[in-house]
């Protein structure tokens, strides 16, 4: 039970931090919340969330499979996390506008379904996902199911909090904040990049030690000790 708490919480760290960067669905979302009410908001972080979903499961399931290929997958997590570093320093340096206009009330359903066209039409999403593989694949033990849960639970989470903290302080919200908010997404993102550049180091490192005891070894038959 502690091994599938653990796990769901890990995996919906990684939904949160793929989510958190302010980009186009971000400000769409806040755009919506403040010019059509938080439903509409919501229903656009669900559509959003709901990409997320499919592509964690395409993933994991993906990365599930070649499980075994990456046992030593020190290489793997070295790009990945370097991968994920450059994007967090895009985030980083990234600036934030908020245009909030007068644009007619969709439905709900309009809201989600524009929401998952948009989120599937960003390439970064995709991406992020395929970067952070090998923090997923490290959850191997773990079922399928529970890791999907979680990197959805993680993402609409973040919706849910992102648009009812803008209903609520919708005064307060500006491009400065917004631009704040963005930092703190980009660090996360940095976290999760240094933690899979060193998880990648160790694995190289045990795979360099690991030679030349095999070829150590190798020596040893070949050419069996002398008594004298």
């Amino acid at each position: 039970m502690g091994v599938i708490v653990t796990a769901l919480l890990a995996s919906a760290s990684l939904g949160m931090s793929i989510a958190a960067p302010i980009g186009p669905a971000s400000l769409l979302c806040i755009q919506r919340t403040l010019s059509a009410g938080l439903p509409t908001g919501l229903a656009t972080g669900l559509g959003v969330a709901t990409v997320h979903l499919t592509y964690g499961t395409v993933i994991m399931r993906w990365g599930a499979d070649l499980a075994p290929a990456w046992s030593n997958g020190g290489l793997f997590s070295l790009v990945s996390g370097a991968v994920l570093l450059a994007l967090a320093v895009r985030v980083l340096r990234s600036v934030s506008v908020l245009h909030v206009s007068s644009e007619r009330r969709d439905t709900l359903a309009a809201s989600y379904g524009s929401a998952v066209a948009l989120a599937v039409a960003n390439p970064i999403t995709p991406v992020l996902f395929l970067a952070a593989t090998p923090a997923l694949v490290a959850r191997g033990a773990t079922p399928l199911p529970v890791l999907a849960a979680g990197v959805f639970l993680g993402s609409f989470g973040w919706w849910v909090v992102l648009n009812t903290a803008v209903s609520l302080f919708r005064r307060c919200v500006t491009s400065q904040v917004l631009n704040q908010m963005n930092k703190a997404a980009g660090l996360l993102l940095a976290l999760m990049a240094l933690s899979l550049l060193v998880r990648g180091l160790d694995g190289s490192s045990a795979g360099g030690l690991g030679n030349p005891s095999r070829s150590g070894a190798i020596g040893a038959v070949g050419h069996p000790p002398s008594h004298f």
